[in-house]
């Protein structure tokens, strides 16, 4: 499964490719966002671990990305899974 590989602030970011659209990221053909949206609110919104579904969830402005360590034991990258509207 490939992904874009980005780098701000001395944070690795992986962004999926669209399975259906392969030259497409998913949070461009699912969400119509950019990468840079999606690192913005990583680093200026309140993030917080969602249990129920094991994960982080970081929200901005009635937005929210859901993001897991690439490397769980260092720390060192995200996974950006999803860039979505907050239904609250």
């Amino acid at each position: 499964m490939p992904y874009k590989r980005l780098k701000s602030r001395d944070t690795y970011f992986f962004f999926k490719y669209e399975d259906d659209y392969p030259d497409l990221l998913h949070i461009w053909a699912r969400h119509l966002k950019e990468t840079d949206d999606a690192i913005y609110i990583y680093f200026e919104g309140k993030s917080h671990w969602n249990q129920t579904h094991q994960r982080f969830e970081t929200r901005l402005d009635g937005e929210c990305i859901y993001w897991f360590w690439k490397n769980q034991s260092k720390k060192r990258s995200n996974y950006h899974l999803l860039l979505r509207r907050n239904r609250e």
